[in-house]
């Protein structure tokens, strides 16, 4: 089976996981309140849509010199080199602001159908670009690739659609109250791939690119398990914010849809996990006694899976009330423990360390961080009893019994009256 080389792959792995930074700083933290904006003022759209195509450009432009700052610190010139390659991705991923409509308009299949299309073709070419010409050069113009395709296909599709309200003008009176709006959410989104990519950073930089190569081998999969839950509350936010409007926090129609979502997402998360863990290890075995280390980085990742798919649903919870700065919070305190924990395990575990230090992060981001503000326990609280749902579920069903057996006639006492006046005779 033919491969990239190993520290050709970290060069890869490194450049795009800055160009996954930049694509966060490009979206200013705008996709959770923009698609709330889009729910509440429809009429507003065209406009909303137009605005946000500019503020993501923007912010794209930033991110893009932020990313370059950082791959100096690489030590590499082929990595500063990879990185300004992948970072031109961000500049096209502005054109997909329209997605946010479809998924405002509870649409998000079309968005869906779209990336999946262009992911499988794109898949394909990079199967046969192992065989022909397996070059990090060609990989990394089949990332940018991707997403070019990806938003003008997301652009074209929207301004085609008959529902679809098209473009305006955008006004900087409604551009500035979404930047100031999104502002927490930018901070925290920033801090949270701090939290996500900060290993691969360091390892980079205190192992080298090699190390990156066997750690990003398993980063990946895990990331495909991790990004499942984000699709799903992606979809589910619209329904969210709609409930919250029309029966309020305390309604227990809203209580029980997120304890519902947490219960599903923290066991769904148990079951792809291990899904997860036993494909990629064969997947692994099959690239060589090189990346023989990422079988153990990869299991030690997944155990922080059933906790990123209750975040995701604890994200959305935020947007829906309104508790942005809670963001900030839990993301900050996991990029801390993140830098941290890397710089003191990484000297002496190598990526095992560092796998360890980014499970304890995203736990700490995703559930922990919870209890640390008042407004935000009633969510640490359900996401504990999504934990414990099999034992719940064993009560509810011993409580059912019980009431059951004590609401039945105690037929073992009960004896007809004829059969008690034949007894006498």
């Amino acid at each position: 089976m033919l491969v990239l080389p190993v520290e050709e792959f970290g060069a890869y792995s490194y450049a795009i996981t800055l160009a996954s930074l930049g694509i966060t700083i490009m979206g200013a933290g705008l996709w959770g309140i923009a698609v709330k904006a889009l729910v509440i003022h429809p009429e507003s759209s065209a406009r909303l849509v137009s605005s946000l195509m500019l503020i993501r450009e923007a912010f794209g432009l930033a991110g893009y010199a932020a990313i370059a700052a950082v791959s100096v610190t690489s030590g590499s010139s082929q990595t500063i080199a990879a990185t300004l390659v992948a970072g031109t991705a961000l500049l096209a991923r502005a054109a997909d602001a329209p997605e946010l409509w479809f998924q405002a308009e509870m649409r998000s299949p079309v968005v869906a159908r779209i990336r999946i299309t262009v992911t499988v073709a794109l898949l394909a070419v990079r199967l046969l670009a192992l065989v022909f010409w397996s070059s990090i050069w060609v990989f990394l113009a089949l990332y940018v690739l991707e997403s070019v395709i990806a938003s003008t296909w997301i652009a074209v599709r929207y301004l085609r659609d008959r529902q679809s309200p098209g473009l305006s003008r955008p006004r900087a009176a409604e551009c500035a109250p979404l930047v100031r709006e999104s502002f927490p959410l930018f901070l925290s989104g920033v801090a949270n791939q701090v939290n996500l990519r900060g290993d691969i950073i360091l390892i980079q930089a205190l192992l080298g690119s090699a190390a990156v190569g066997a750690y990003s081998v398993a980063a990946r999969i895990s990331e495909v398990a991790y990004f499942l839950p984000v699709v799903f509350m992606n979809a589910t936010l619209p329904l969210l914010v709609k409930l919250r409007r029309e029966v309020g926090a305390d309604d227990p129609r809203y209580v029980a849809m997120l304890q519902k979502s947490y219960d599903q997402a923290f066991w769904y998360g148990v079951a792809i996990a291990a899904a997860a863990g036993a494909s990629g290890s064969i997947v692994i075995g099959l690239l060589g006694p090189d990346y023989s280390p990422s079988i153990g980085v990869l299991w030690i990742h997944l155990l922080a899976c059933p906790f990123v798919f209750m975040g995701a649903v604890y994200a959305k919870w935020i947007i829906a009330e309104g508790a942005l700065w809670s963001a900030l919070i839990r993301h900050s305190a996991g990029a801390g423990a993140n830098i941290g924990l890397n710089l003191l395990l990484i000297p002496t575990l190598g990526i095992r360390g560092s796998a360890i230090a980014t499970v304890t992060s995203y736990i700490l981001a995703s559930y922990l961080a919870c209890f640390i503000g008042r407004d935000t326990r009633v969510a640490g609280v359900q996401m504990s009893l999504a934990i414990a749902a099999p034992a719940r579920l064993v009560v509810a069903r011993l409580k059912q019994e019980t009431t059951i057996a004590r609401s039945a006639p105690a037929a073992a006492t009960f004896t007809p009256k004829g059969r008690s006046d034949q007894a006498q005779r």
